[in-house]
């Protein structure tokens, strides 16, 4: 079960609730029976006085828990209240430490999965010499891939496959464009590419159509890599043949 469904509520008790305060209740519980027991016994102390001869006797002493059984339940009542109150401030300082060493192992993972996450990107980038590293936000493709409500998710989220996917549109766009009726214009192309790589905190540069195309050729095979390696498996994602290229 996820610590999210409780989070709402121990927040909200972590607000109202310390130690001090619980203890304050639980003596005020206890004390409160006490003072009630007291006000009983002087409210009936005649009864008492005319009803019952004082002595020391052991005998006597024997008889209190019956003569005195108002008081005595009174009492009782009062410690079983705290007992109770203990109890459940127990329980919820047991929940607490749970969900508090959920979340610190959450976050473990969490940064063990980004340090995963950015070498396994520069081992990719290193392969591919067109494209400068610093012209690739890992950070930002991480949450991309993997935002907040996704996190214990494997696979790459529907964000992620949806921009890359306007990538290979605007690729399959410049292809139909250049079979259809030489229509095709480089420039706009290149523009409209380096648009849609922004979805995907990509950067390319308006360079000439060689050197433009040689980093359009790694980045369409990176973006293919990325889905291959994080896409559900359901996922199919092809990159469109260049024809312009």
């Amino acid at each position: 079960m996820s610590s999210s469904f409780f989070h709402d509520p121990v927040e909200w008790l972590d607000d109202k609730l310390n130690f001090r305060v619980v203890l304050y209740t639980i003596a005020s519980i206890f004390f409160a029976s006490l003072f009630v027991a007291c006000l009983v016994t002087l409210l009936n102390a005649r009864y008492y006085w005319d009803g019952f001869n004082f002595c020391t006797n052991p005998e006597c002493l024997l008889e209190f828990p019956r003569v005195f059984a108002p008081q005595v339940r009174l009492i009782k009542f009062g410690a079983a209240s705290s007992s109770f109150v203990v109890l459940v401030f127990g329980s919820y300082l047991a929940l607490r430490s749970y969900l508090t060493s959920m979340n610190v192992g959450v976050f473990g993972n969490r940064i063990a999965h980004i340090g995963f996450f950015e070498r396994f990107m520069q081992i990719e980038l290193m392969r591919r010499r067109a494209i400068s590293p610093k012209c690739v936000d890992v950070y930002s493709i991480y949450r991309l891939m993997f935002p907040k409500g996704h996190l214990n998710s494997v696979y790459a989220s529907e964000a992620f496959v949806s921009a890359v996917k306007k990538v290979y549109a605007v690729i399959s766009s410049s292809s139909d464009r250049y079979n259809r009726d030489r229509s095709f214009v480089f420039e706009d192309h290149r523009r409209r590419l380096v648009e849609s790589l922004v979805g995907v905190h990509i950067e390319m540069d308006g360079t000439a159509r060689i050197d433009f195309l040689e980093v359009e050729d790694e980045v369409v095979d990176f973006l293919a890599m990325l889905c291959r390696v994080f896409a559900d498996s359901d996922v199919d994602i092809i990159p469109p043949p260049r024809d312009y290229r």
